[in-house]
Order: C-alpha cells, then sequence, then structure tokens
C-alpha cells in the first residue's frame, strides 16, 4: 500500500517539475487571459494570456474556442504589437501561432492558415536545436529589431512569453476548378441511395468566374440529380433531357461567393434558393429524382457502374460542363416516406487544405478524390507553403507531381534595378516526356492562373526571366508544373542600383530648354566610363519623355530611367523586344531604363506613359566627349482619345509628330467627297511600332473595322480605290511605343497592281511593294536559288486586309557519313532531299516563314488573298551554305501548257467580273508594256476580247519565252528534245538558231530566235488558210473557204460552184429517166420475129379471154395481108429515127461546149478529176492529170 502510494506522488512530481523554472510558466489549468482587445480591422476578438509555454498556450486558445493568432499582413503585425507588447506598461513577448514544429522548415500557422506573411528579425529564422515556435520581440534583441520575429524553444526559461489568442473564423479552405477537366469525384454507397427518398436538398457556396453555358455543381452517377448554372441561371437536374431542367427566375453573380440551393419533394414540387431568397418555383413535372442509372452509351459499352458522385463537372455519362471558379461547403440533404424529416447524408467541407484526397464530414468513411482542383482561401488565394528565395543562393525541389502548386517569394528592396529567375531541371531520359512548368509572378500579392501581373513558361526544364525595376515589397512566385518532376532548381539574381546622387550634385533638365557645352572626360580604359548626371522633374502625366544629345566633337551615350541614374556598366547594349503573347488576367511589366549608344553624339532616348516623379539621365563614354548640347522635350497626353475629339486630316497635308504608347488610342477622320478614285493614310518618319484601322462613318475598333493595316514599324499604310464618300474614322495605336510619327491623308487616281496570272520571280532582298490581292485569288512569284543555301525567308508587311503565304521547295538534310567503324576511314557528306510545303498565318499581312536548308533551285510562293488586301510589300531573302554541297540541277517537265492553253487559264484569272472581256482594271492588269496593252486592242474600243488577248499570248516571241521558261525552271538551257516535241503553234526551226550544234538551245540562242521568228498563228483564221475567220464561209477546213452558190459545199469541192447541188441532183435525175427510157425503146425493137409473132398471139388470146375486141388495138383485129420480113420489123423506122436523133443531139451539143479552162480544178471521182462545166449545164469533163487537158465525158 504504501510503495503504491509512494508511486503515485513520484508519477504527480514528475508531471509538475515542466512547470517549475524561472520563467514562471503556467500550466494551461493555471492560464488566464490577461486583457481583451476587438480589432477594428477584422472585427476578431484578441485575448492576452499570462506567460507559459507555446503548447500550454496554443491548448489553452482551443479551450478559449480559438487560435494562436495568425499574422496575415504588416498592419495586423504592427497592431498585436502596439495593443499587447507593452500593456499596463510591462513589456511582453508574444507568442504567434507560427510553428515549424512537424516539419523542419514547413512554417504553419495554429489555425492551418497557409504561412505568406513573415516579418523575420535580422537572421530569423535561426532553427537552432528545438527553436520551432515563433514569437514578437516586444525589445531589442541583439540584432533582432521590437515587433520582429524570432524563433524560440517551445518553454524558454530565460524570459516569459505570452501568448495572443484570436478568436475568428479560422482557417477556411475551398478548392478552385479551372473548368477544363478539374472535378472531385466520390464512389456511391449505401448512404448516397435516394432509391425511397420522398424529398432531397442540394446547397453549396459557389464562386463562378464566368456565366457562359452550363457549369455543374453536383451530380449523382449518369444524368441523375445534380445542381448546376445553365449561364447565370441556377437549374435542378430532374431528367436526362437537359432542355426539360427547371430553372430558376433570378441569377447568380459571378466573382462573388453565392449559396444556391434546391429543395425537392419528389414528384410534388420544389424551389430554388439563391442567398436563402426564393427564386423559382417548380412543378411536379421538373420535381423527379433521378437515380443516375440512366445507361448512357459511355456507360454501356464500358461496363462500368456510373453511379459515384461528382462536384465540379457532369457526372458519369458525359465528361463535359466543368465548373470554373471555387466551391465550398457541398450538402445534400434527404428524407423518406418513413421519416419525413431530411437530414444530411453528405457535406464536403473540404477542410484538409492540402493533399489530393479530402473526406466526407457526415461519414469518413467516404472519401473524395481530388482531380486537378487547386486549394485555395475563399479570398481564392492559393493555400502552399511559401519558400522565401534568396540572391545567388540555389534552391532545389526535390520533387512536384502534376497539377501541384509551389510557391516562391523574395524580398526586393529599393533601387532595385532587376530581378533574374533561372530554372531547371534535366532529369528525364529517351523515353519520357520532358518537364514543362508555368509561373506567375506577382508584386506583393500572391497571383494565379487569372490574376497576375507577369507570366512565363519552361520548355524542356529550363526557364529563364527577368523583371526590370520591380516593385518594391516582395515578389510572388507560383510555379505549376506540367507533369510530375525530380530535382528543379531554382536561382535568382537580383541587382541593386546605387542609390542616387543628391540633386546637388546633377543637373536639371527642364522642358525644351537646351543645356550646352557639356564635357565629359574619361580616362581612356573601355570599361571605365566618365559621367554626367541629370535628373528631370515630371510634374504631370507625359505621353513621351524624349532626352537628345547633339552637336559637339567626341562621341556620347545615354541612359535614361525612373528610381536612380541608369549606370553604364550594367548595360549590354541591346534591348530584348517585347513579347506580345497574352496571359490570362496578366500585365505586362514596364520598361523604365532605356538607352541609346549611336556613334557621335547624336543620341536620343524615350520613356512612354510617363507618371510625375523624378526621372534620371546618365550622359557617358569611355573616351570623351565635348561641346555637346543635351535637352529634354515632353509631349503631353492628346486630346484626341475618344472618337468624339477626333482630329480631322487636310487631305494632301501632314499632321504631327505625334508619340504613342500601349493602352492609348488617337482618333481622326478625313472627309471623302464623291468620285474620288483612291484614298492613302500614310505614317510616315516615326520610330516605333504603330498601326492602324479605319471604318466608313463610325469609329473602327481592333476587332471592327473596314481596313487595317499592322505592319511592322511606325510607317504602315492604307490605300484603296473607289472609297464611299463620307467620312473616313482613323484609329492609331500601338502594342509598343512610336514617336515622331506623321500622319498623312490625302487622294489620288486610281492603281491597279498589274498580275495576268504568270508567276513573277522575286530576287533576293528586293522587296516588291504596292501588291493587291482580292479575296479569293491568288497570285504565284518564285525564287530562284543557284546555290543550297542555310535559310529562305519570304517575308510580308504593310498595307491592309489578310493574306496567307504558301512556300513550296526541296529542303536537304546533311548526313555525316564515312569510317565505317575501321580506323582511318574517310568521313564525308552526304545530303537527303525532302518536298516541304510551309504555310504561314491567315490573319493580316504581316507573316514571315523561314525554310532551313534549301536546296538550289525553284521555291514556288503562293499569295493567297484571305480578304480584299492592297499595298502589300513582299520580299524574298536568301543565302549561300558554307557546307560543301553540291547544287543539283532541276529536271525538265515532261510537257508545258500551250500558248492557247496559257491565255485561256490567265484570261480566265484575269476576267474577275465574268463578262468575257478586259476591261478597265482587268485590261490595266495584264501582263505586258502599256504600249503593248494597246496594240493588244486591235479593234481599239478600249476592251480587250480573248482573241485579242490570244493573239498576243501566241505570237512567236511570247510563245517561245514562256515555252522556254516553263521547262527551264530558272535555268539557262533547255534540251533540244523538249522544245522539239512541245505542241508549237507557230514555226520554229531549232536547227538553225543552235548555233553550237549541241543538245541544248541556252538563252542567247534563245535571243536570236526570238529576233528572228515570224508569227504564224492568227487567232482570227483558225484553219490557217490565211483567209479571217469572219470573211472564211468554212472556218475551221483549210481547204474551202468560197461557198459561192450557198450550198454549204464549198467551191473546191462543188461540182458546179455557181449552181446549186440540188438543182444538179435533179437534173441529173431527169437525165437518167430519159436515158432508161430510151434503153427499154432499144431493147423492146431488137426482139426476133417468131418472139414478136408470139407475143402477138398471146396478145391475141388475151384479148379474146377478156373480150377486147372492140376496145383492143386495131392491130389485133385487122388481118396481116401477107408474111413480114426483117426488114419490114415495126420497131425499125422508130428505133432508127431515135437513134439518129440522139446522135444529132449529141453532135450539136459537142460543137456547142468549149472545154474547160485546164487551170480550172475538179473534185476526184472514180479515180478521175472530174469538173461540171459550164456551171449547171449538166456537161461533166474528165482528166486523169492535172496537167492534161480536159475531156468531155461522153
Amino acid at each position: 500500500m504504501k510503495k503504491s502510494l509512494a508511486l503515485v506522488v513520484l508519477f504527480l512530481v514528475s508531471l509538475v517539475t515542466p512547470m517549475v523554472g524561472t520563467s514562471q510558466s503556467e500550466s494551461p489549468v493555471d492560464l488566464e487571459v490577461l486583457h481583451t482587445v476587438v480589432n477594428p480591422a477584422n472585427n476578431n476578438t484578441y485575448h492576452l494570456l499570462s506567460a507559459a509555454s507555446w503548447e500550454d498556450s496554443a491548448s489553452y486558445a482551443l479551450a478559449l474556442g480559438g487560435f494562436l493568432t495568425t499574422i496575415d499582413d504588416e498592419a495586423e503585425n504592427t497592431w498585436l504589437f502596439d495593443t499587447f507588447a507593452s500593456w499596463d506598461n510591462q513589456s511582453r513577448h508574444l507568442w504567434t501561432g507560427l510553428s515549424d514544429a512537424n516539419s523542419e522548415g514547413d512554417y504553419r500557422w495554429h489555425d492551418g492558415t497557409p504561412f505568406l506573411y513573415r516579418d523575420w528579425g535580422d537572421s530569423q529564422p535561426s532553427e537552432g536545436g528545438d527553436e520551432h515556435y515563433v514569437h514578437i520581440a516586444s525589445t531589442n534583441m541583439g540584432n533582432i529589431m521590437p515587433g520582429t520575429w524570432n524563433d524560440l524553444e517551445n518553454d524558454p526559461q530565460y524570459f516569459p512569453v505570452y501568448g495572443v489568442v484570436e478568436i475568428g473564423p479560422g482557417a477556411d479552405y475551398s478548392l478552385r476548378f479551372d473548368g477544363d477537366g478539374d472535378y472531385v469525384v466520390a464512389d456511391h454507397d449505401e448512404g448516397l441511395d435516394f432509391t425511397n427518398s420522398t424529398n432531397v436538398s442540394l446547397e453549396a457556396w459557389i464562386y463562378p468566374y464566368h456565366d457562359e453555358g452550363l457549369q455543374f455543381i453536383m451530380m449523382k452517377g449518369d444524368y441523375g440529380w445534380g445542381l448546376y448554372l445553365n449561364g447565370d441561371s441556377l437549374a435542378y437536374a430532374s431528367q436526362y433531357s437537359l432542355s426539360q431542367h427547371p430553372v430558376s427566375n433570378a441569377t447568380v453573380a459571378v466573382n462573388e461567393w453565392t449559396h444556391v440551393r434546391v429543395d425537392i419533394e419528389v414528384n410534388v414540387g420544389g424551389q430554388f434558393f439563391i442567398n436563402e431568397q426564393p427564386a423559382g418555383s417548380i412543378d411536379a413535372n421538373g420535381a423527379k429524382l433521378p437515380l443516375g442509372d440512366f445507361g448512357s452509351n459511355d456507360c454501356f459499352t464500358s461496363g462500368e457502374d456510373c453511379d459515384e458522385f461528382y462536384i465540379g463537372r457532369m457526372g458519369a455519362g458525359c465528361d463535359c460542363n466543368f465548373f470554373e471558379g471555387m466551391i465550398d461547403n457541398v450538402t445534400v440533404s434527404s428524407g423518406s416516406s418513413a421519416n419525413q424529416e431530411q437530414a444530411a447524408v453528405s457535406t464536403w467541407a473540404f477542410p484538409e487544405g492540402e493533399g489530393n484526397m479530402t473526406l466526407d464530414s457526415v461519414t469518413t468513411s467516404r472519401e473524395g478524390s481530388i482531380i486537378g482542383a487547386d486549394w485555395v482561401m475563399p479570398d481564392g488565394s492559393i493555400v502552399a507553403q511559401a519558400v522565401e528565395l534568396f540572391s545567388d543562393e540555389e534552391y532545389t525541389v526535390d520533387d512536384a507531381s502534376e497539377g501541384d502548386t509551389l510557391l516562391f517569394f523574395t524580398e526586393v528592396e529599393e533601387y532595385t534595378r532587376s530581378l533574374t529567375w533561372f530554372s531547371s531541371s534535366f532529369k528525364f531520359d529517351d523515353f519520357e516526356d520532358p518537364i514543362n512548368y508555368d509561373v506567375y509572378v506577382g508584386f506583393n500579392t500572391i497571383p494565379n492562373q487569372w490574376n497576375n501581373d507577369d507570366y512565363f513558361g519552361a520548355d524542356f526544364g529550363w526557364a529563364y526571366h527577368e523583371l526590370s525595376w520591380p516593385t518594391e515589397g516582395v515578389v510572388w512566385f507560383v510555379l505549376i508544373p506540367d507533369n510530375d518532376f525530380e530535382d528543379l532548381t531554382i536561382n535568382i539574381e537580383i541587382d541593386v542600383a546605387d542609390p542616387p546622387p543628391t540633386l546637388d550634385d546633377m543637373t536639371e533638365l527642364k522642358q525644351s530648354i537646351a543645356v550646352t557645352n557639356q564635357q565629359i572626360q574619361s580616362q581612356g580604359n573601355f570599361d571605365d566610363f566618365a559621367m554626367n548626371y541629370y535628373y528631370i522633374n515630371v510634374t504631370e502625366p507625359l505621353a513621351d519623355l524624349r532626352v537628345r544629345t547633339y552637336g559637339g566633337r567626341g562621341n556620347v551615350d545615354l541612359g535614361m530611367s525612373y528610381y536612380s541614374p541608369p549606370q553604364p556598366d550594367f548595360f549590354w547594349g541591346w534591348e530584348e523586344p517585347a513579347s506580345d503573347e497574352e496571359t490570362p488576367g496578366g500585365k505586362n511589366v514596364e520598361v523604365q531604363e532605356t538607352w541609346s549608344n549611336e556613334p557621335g553624339n547624336d543620341e536620343e532616348v524615350h520613356l512612354f506613359d510617363v507618371e510625375p516623379g523624378l526621372y534620371y539621365v546618365t550622359a557617358y563614354t569611355s573616351r570623351m566627349a565635348r561641346e555637346f548640347t543635351i535637352i529634354a522635350d515632353f509631349v503631353y497626353p492628346p486630346e484626341n482619345v475618344d472618337p468624339e475629339e477626333a482630329i480631322t486630316l487636310t487631305p494632301g497635308i501632314e499632321y504631327g509628330l505625334l508619340s504613342g504608347y500601349k493602352g492609348l488610342s488617337q482618333y481622326f477622320k478625313v472627309d471623302v467627297p464623291a468620285e474620288t478614285e483612291r484614298l492613302i493614310v500614310d505614317l510616315s518618319d516615326g520610330e516605333g511600332e504603330a498601326s492602324l484601322y479605319m471604318r466608313l462613318d463610325q469609329a473602327p475598333t481592333r476587332s471592327t473595322y473596314d481596313y487595317h493595316s499592322t505592319s511592322e514599324g511606325a510607317d504602315d499604310r492604307i490605300a484603296f480605290n473607289d472609297p464611299t464618300p463620307g467620312t473616313w474614322y482613323i484609329l492609331l495605336v500601338t502594342d509598343y511605343a512610336f514617336t515622331g510619327v506623321n500622319i498623312l491623308a490625302e487622294f489620288a487616281d486610281r492603281y491597279v497592281w498589274d498580275y495576268d496570272g504568270t508567276p513573277i520571280e522575286l530576287f533576293n532582298d528586293e522587296s516588291l511593294d504596292g501588291i493587291s490581292i482580292p479575296k479569293g485569288q491568288t497570285i504565284e512569284f518564285y525564287a530562284m536559288l543557284e546555290q543550297p543555301g542555310n535559310f529562305f525567308i519570304i517575308e510580308s508587311s504593310g498595307g491592309s486586309g489578310a493574306i496567307q503565304i504558301v512556300i513550296s521547295g526541296v529542303q536537304y538534310e546533311v548526313i555525316f557519313t564515312g569510317g565505317g567503324g575501321r580506323p582511318g576511314g574517310d568521313f564525308g557528306l552526304d545530303t537527303e532531299l525532302n518536298d516541304v510545303t510551309l504555310k504561314s498565318g491567315n490573319s493580316g499581312t504581316n507573316h514571315r516563314i523561314t525554310m532551313e536548308s534549301p536546296m538550289n533551285g525553284r521555291i514556288d510562293i503562293q499569295v493567297i488573298g484571305m480578304s480584299d488586301s492592297e499595298e502589300v510589300s513582299l520580299v524574298a531573302m536568301w543565302d549561300e551554305s558554307e557546307f560543301p554541297i553540291e547544287p543539283v540541277e532541276p529536271e525538265e517537265p515532261e510537257s508545258v501548257d500551250t500558248c492557247t492553253e496559257t491565255a485561256g487559264i490567265n484570261f480566265k484569272q484575269l476576267d474577275r467580273d465574268k463578262s468575257g472581256v478586259l476591261e478597265g482594271g482587268e485590261r490595266d492588269s495584264i501582263d505586258a508594256s502599256e504600249e503593248s496593252r494597246k496594240s493588244m486592242d486591235l479593234n481599239a474600243d478600249n476592251e480587250v476580247e480573248y482573241g485579242e488577248y490570244l493573239q498576243y499570248r501566241c505570237t512567236c516571241d511570247v510563245e517561245a519565252q514562256t515555252v522556254f521558261d516553263g521547262f527551264g525552271q530558272g535555268r539557262n538551257e533547255v534540251t533540244l528534245e523538249s522544245l522539239e516535241s512541245h505542241d508549237w503553234i507557230n514555226n520554229f526551226d531549232f536547227e538553225e538558231i543552235n548555233a553550237n550544234d549541241d543538245e541544248f538551245i541556252d538563252k542567247e540562242e534563245l535571243e536570236l530566235m526570238l529576233l528572228l521568228c515570224e508569227t504564224s498563228f492568227s487567232a482570227f483564221d483558225e484553219d490557217g488558210d490565211g483567209v479571217p475567220d469572219k470573211d472564211d464561209a468554212f472556218p475551221n477546213d483549210p481547204d474551202e473557204s468560197v461557198d459561192t452558190d450557198g450550198d454549204g459545199v464549198g467551191d473546191n469541192a462543188d461540182l458546179a460552184p455557181s449552181v446549186a447541188n440540188d438543182l444538179i441532183y435533179s437534173s441529173a435525175a431527169l437525165v437518167f429517166v430519159v436515158l432508161a427510157g430510151l434503153v427499154f425503146t432499144f431493147m423492146r425493137s431488137s426482139k426476133p420475129e417468131q418472139e414478136l409473132k408470139e407475143w402477138g398471139d398471146e396478145q391475141r388470146i388475151d384479148a379474146a379471154m377478156f373480150e377486147m375486141g372492140e376496145s383492143g388495138s386495131e392491130s389485133f383485129t385487122e388481118p396481116i395481108e401477107g408474111p413480114l420480113t426483117a426488114s419490114d420489123n415495126i420497131m425499125s423506122n422508130d428505133l432508127t429515127e431515135s437513134l439518129d436523133l440522139q446522135s444529132s443531139i449529141e453532135i450539136t451539143s459537142q460543137q456547142l461546149l468549149d472545154a474547160p479552162d485546164d487551170s480550172l480544178m475538179g473534185m476526184v471521182l472514180n479515180g478521175k478529176e472530174t469538173i461540171e462545166y459550164p456551171s449547171g449545164s449538166g456537161a461533166l469533163w474528165v482528166r486523169d492529170e492535172p496537167e492534161h487537158p480536159w475531156q468531155q465525158k461522153l
């Protein structure tokens, strides 16, 4: 018994022993509240505790319903120090809620709030031994100043520390969803089965970033119950068809927290609530409770259950309709018929603040997986452990996962000239993706993807970014990996300028007052600069602050900056061009330092969009500068920044000098009278970058305009024909800055770009200007490279409209060969050729395409009009490779178009209005001299018909040159075989001009052929018979041209050229009938007597049979008195008379007709040349040979 009592006493003593010490700290039960104050800044209540250890004070704070204090900013830190550190006239060190006891260096606030703001004392935190707890020093502690922070052990024995308790909401975390794949998903369980539920309530706090489209807050399973935003209205998912879902009659605001809720009594009705206010009723048809087992295609084909609960996206049936914004406190409540009272069955408050898992507050067995969403505080700031970066000290991130948020910061002091970030990680191999990540920058506020001051990205693990003159204070960096990585090293370098000299040591530059006779003398070393300092007191905003030096001898350079005089030893001699990449919510860091280092004393520097303050100028030299003058000029912001204040330009008179900077808009206008042929608006004389936009009768914008020019530089130009009469408004803007610009509006004569479809050759570094391209038209160019090159660049700029460029050529790849693994093996170069086609973008007129390693030969370029474009400039540039690449000889094409085919293609392109003739601008676009265009118009009607154009294209010299170029592909010679195989329209004798009797025709021989050739082709004599088509009765028959008798048969082939053939054929038919009758008579009279007798007997029998006595012939009724002899033949006299008559007719005809002249030509019939002569007489004449006389055909 005594032994047991002794053990109990010993145990109690052991508990009391840590409490006894010189610090007089107390146990939690002995702690008391010494003082209570409400902070007016956040309305939280603060209690000052009696002295105790950090852990005891933290326990007592929890008992009071709070936490040891969290310090969010400098103002709160100052208030705590002023309020409690010397309360009751006693100096007290104060415990804060900050500690890294759980993980060395990983500081967290007692309430779980991320550690962001800090105010460490000098060389703190020291992190020595057990020093894991942070206090506010009330007095000097060596170098640690009052009000700054120091880390201590849990229960320091050398002085007491008093806890400060903060009673407030504590840490409250939310999840931020990016609207593109972020969500939370939890598996189904019995608690989420609403089969027997009769009433349901769905609610959440949401902070949407926009009100466009469908954004699901929650949904169960496959098209089950859910709550979402339809635009700016609240909607309830009551069935499969989204169009049938009920929606609220009130709206949800964007960019602010809103409580949304829907109550459903199944098959009875329901109600929407927004911020606890009724927002629309739901009828019985909309009060359905789908369980999420619809069976959509994706779920059916995958075989998955598709019964999960989703937050931040639509359900399992559609990987879509993601929420963009923040969500917190999602609650689902349900009641059944057996128990009508609702109870929360699922609540997601997201209390963890870190990790990729979150637990349901109703049942810890329900776990949600966080896919991509970020932990944030209610104000949207990220929840991450902040790591401080120090200049020239390397920091290594051991590992990070895709989508993690890494937070860094560094302190920027006054006069910081530059802050440079460099990070790299190359820990990947050939089978892994290279490391990529994004870094967002914020000045004195923690940035994110939506709200930041700057942004840069990493490629292949490497990132570099420089901030010029960063804002004094804390610069925050948020790094988000695109994939997992290891061993990322981060270095920052901070360059702090020397404090400026006193103003007494500098010369003041006043507006437009020259300071003369300035002298600078260096010691002569290259890196030893001698400097003069100046300052400018700017008292009101300026569009442009300009400082110039001029005159005198030597070489002076200039620098100008804000904050402090620029130091030339930090100047690298060039300025990086500003990036035109846009960052969501980002801002460009303003350049507040500028340099000029031209030869001599003529220097000029500018700062744009200048705010009031002191600006410093350094004139410096490493040698000598004497008797130069320096002057400062102020350009005040323009007044024409609104369309209503547009300045009216007088045609033909320049207006200037103009300066501008990003964000500044300047408006002008010009009145255009009727019948103006051409309007030109031109910028000139300036430097920098500027853009022009024009619109009729209304002010243009960057997205709404009639014409625009965005060429590089400050010499933009817009010009177009036939402007609509009225007032044309002009907008002058820039993405960077410009200065010294004049603007001119003028009227001019109509201008037409000449193009007839023939490809135009571009020469190296020779710009072709003034190109006009109608929408949908393609203009072809080409360049001839004599040798392989390192690069080929085609660049377009200027003018207005939108174009696209396409280039096609041959690219070589160098292959190193040789060796074969043997010692002493020879190494060499080989090339592999590939056809390549490259395209530019299709907006604007400023494009640049670079083809690396172009092979010699022809590169084809197409410029396509995406809209009507004018005044475009085009330039091609290339070099010659220093590699020993052997040029390749281009292959001749197998064939090229004939001149008639080329004419047809070109005429169709030129005839833009499809009228069938070329007139006005179409005529002027013909690729020929003005003299040729005039001579082309044969009928002088100011129009070129197709025949006239064809005649020009097929003249012998044009045909020969075009075909030679087609086969030559830019070479100086073409094979004789190719030329002789071509289907020429004109006649050429290539053997005659082939002076060196080789297998080629070169350009010199071609020139000879162009001089000697004669055009045999006529576009107006299609059959080439020498008779123009208009006079040729047979324009397609080279053997016929006249039809005298109009019978459709040419005279050369006509039997009787002067008599119509139908008359000849009818006469011939009559003659044939007569001849047939004569032949029949002859045959009748030559029958023998017995045959005639028999015939007579037959006749008599027939007569008797048919009683033909009286009606029959008398010869059959009268008796024959005596026998007949041959000489008594009854036919003999008639036949003899007939033959005699025919004979006499023929003799008479022969005596009357003269033979045709031997020069007359006939046609070949039955092997003999035959002619009817005289025409229409029926008399035919024949001969065997053309030289024989004509013989009448009997």
